[in-house]
């Protein structure tokens, strides 16, 4: 009898530890995914092509006169391309990249000074482009041109 219960004990154990390792193994598959980027809620065909500012400023301590282009590589990223006249009259142009997020596509860029032989780089770094109610994209921007630093918020339509 004192085998039998032993041979009992040892299946019931061998039966619990193989439902043990089991759950350790979905736990383990369960918590080793990574985590999933939000998916985009517009198309990146809302942000693509060639946009220019609304309306005409040079603001002393932003960008006007803004072109920005953006170009679809994927559903989610871009190539984004920036001209503009920032710090009152300092013409910049550079190309960086835009990712799409939600209904946001967030971006940097930067570049060099384009006037007067002047050369000196310019980064935007954080910045953000949403479509607003009327069709129109809204630019938010921040970053420093020739060591000045620049930032705001620029509406651009085709």
């Amino acid at each position: 009898m004192r085998k039998s219960v032993a041979v009992g004990v040892a299946v019931a154990l061998a039966a619990v530890l193989t439902a043990g390792c089991d759950l350790l193994s979905k736990l383990k598959k369960d918590t080793s995914s990574s985590p999933t980027s939000p998916t985009p809620t517009v198309s990146m065909d809302v942000f693509a092509g060639t946009w220019s500012s609304v309306t005409a400023s040079t603001p002393p301590t932003g960008c006007g006169n803004l072109k920005y282009t953006v170009i679809p590589l994927s559903d989610t990223n871009a190539n984004v391309t920036f001209a503009a006249t920032c710090g009152g009259n300092i013409n910049v142009t550079g190309s960086g990249a835009g990712t799409l997020s939600g209904s946001t596509l967030n971006w940097s860029a930067t570049g060099l000074v384009a006037q007067g032989g002047v050369n000196c780089p310019f980064t935007l770094n954080n910045g953000k482009a949403a479509q607003d109610a009327g069709g129109n994209v809204v630019v938010n921007y921040s970053g420093t041109v020739c060591g000045i630093p620049v930032s705001g918020t620029e509406t651009v339509r085709k």
